[in-house]
């Protein structure tokens, strides 16, 4: 017995309403999605500062490499991830829309 409730398929757009409306929704999700991210920056995804774990300096050869790379990765490294996160997400989202937007003004073909 199935006693699942049907939805009034008069309620839903049609299948082309839908291919034409769905991207502008993704892209609007994607901008707001972003817009937070970029805006809250969440200690969760902040990158900490590369601090030496002794305090005396080693002398390995591969250690000292180590530490010289991982403070030249540190001055071009983002210090929250969620800002270039987010920041790509808007990006993404106002391509996605745009494109979308001109589709719709350039008409069929």
């Amino acid at each position: 017995m199935n006693t699942k409730s049907s939805f009034p398929t008069e309620l839903l757009p049609s299948e082309e309403a839908q291919s034409r409306l769905v991207p502008v929704a993704v892209a609007c999700g994607l901008v707001a999605a972003g817009a937070l991210l970029w805006r809250a920056k969440p200690r969760a995804l902040e990158i900490p500062d590369p601090v030496p774990l002794g305090a005396k300096p080693s002398k390995s050869l591969f250690r000292r490499m180590a530490r010289r790379s991982r403070d030249g990765v540190h001055k071009i490294a983002p210090g929250n991830i969620s800002v270039s996160l987010g920041r790509s997400l808007v990006i993404a989202g106002g391509a996605l829309l745009l494109t979308r937007l001109l589709d719709e003004l350039a008409g069929e073909d």
